[in-house]
């Protein structure tokens, strides 16, 4: 149904998808030669210096390369907020500097938008985990990491500074007041655990992408660019006896649409999810060409499908 996106983990690297280019004069988000060990200039954390207040976009300095062989963190300021905690949502300024160049590769506070991501082992990288669980909000912490040649890419030593915004317990399912559905073409009920089911559509399949509000939230607005926390249940229009995808059934956990409005996902929840609510529960119908078109999704989507998705938004960061 969709990509697994995160903004900060792709086969094993940390990685910025809420970040910018940053400036064309000194940024290069293509990775340089590796080096040896030997050769290096640097060869810890306390060779690095790091400049600029917090809500600012860090200065990163050091002799390149640097080369370090294990993943070290640093707490550089300690901040005074509450502690980042198993399985919260975590909004954080993060910049990517590369350790063979001594160059800043990405940083979010170029885009104007913060990273969020959750405390989530089987989403995040157990590195960027362990460099953040049970740090203050409020703090700068600088980790070193070594890249990956699994990716086509050279092996070099990257330094992230990630400057902790906020961590929040997301919600687990929707909550607010229920909504009068007697216009919506599917009546959604709810188990014990929240987890919906849905009746059978009535009326015509749609051809524009349509949303209803089952649960009304008191969240905030969802916004463009932000990491939503969602959890979802898929069904076809014309079968409605099961879901074709869901994560209430799977494992659990939040899935996390980043950056919404242009995540890889459907075009339907890219555009159904911008201005909805935390807390809200929607019911999204999209229809082919906002779905997955002629071609449909192998084994379980059909082409030309229309699809019905209620989604709980259990958070927005960023």
């Amino acid at each position: 149904m969709r990509t697994k996106v995160l903004s900060a983990i792709a086969a094993g690297l940390l990685l910025l998808s809420a970040c910018g280019q940053g400036d064309e004069s000194e940024d290069s988000t293509t990775p340089p030669p590796s080096v040896a060990a030997q050769d290096a200039k640097s060869t810890s954390l306390d060779d690095i210096t790091v400049d600029g207040k917090m809500g600012k976009k860090p200065k990163v300095s050091f002799e390149a390369p640097l080369v370090m062989d294990k993943t070290e963190k640093k707490v550089l300021k300690e901040g005074t907020g509450d502690k980042v905690a198993d399985g919260e949502q975590v909004t954080a300024q993060m910049t990517l500097v590369s350790g063979t160049t001594g160059k800043t590769v990405e940083s979010s506070y170029d885009s104007d938008s913060a990273a969020g991501f959750p405390m989530d082992k089987s989403q995040i990288s157990e590195d960027l985990y362990n460099a953040l669980i049970d740090v203050k909000v409020g703090s700068r912490v600088m980790m070193s990491l070594n890249g990956s040649a699994q990716q086509g890419e050279a092996s070099q030593t990257l330094v992230y500074v990630i400057d902790i915004e906020d961590t929040k317990k997301p919600l687990t399912r929707a909550e607010g007041k229920k909504a009068d559905q007697s216009d919506n073409p599917v009546t959604v009920k709810w188990g014990d655990d929240g987890a919906p089911s849905i009746s059978k559509p009535k009326g015509k399949k749609p051809t524009e992408l349509e949303s209803y509000t089952t649960i009304e939230g008191k969240g905030d607005e969802v916004k463009k660019g932000q990491s939503v926390a969602v959890k979802y249940s898929g069904w076809l229009w014309d079968d409605t006896s099961k879901t074709f995808d869901s994560n209430w059934k799977k494992d659990g956990q939040p899935f996390v649409v980043a950056p919404v409005g242009e995540a890889q996902v459907i075009d339907g929840w890219n555009e159904g999810l911008v201005g909805k609510k935390v807390g809200d529960q929607v019911v999204l119908v999209v229809p082919p060409d906002k779905g997955y078109g002629k071609q449909g999704s192998e084994p379980s989507i059909p082409g030309d499908a229309t699809l019905i998705f209620v989604v709980d938004i259990l958070s927005a960061q960023g």
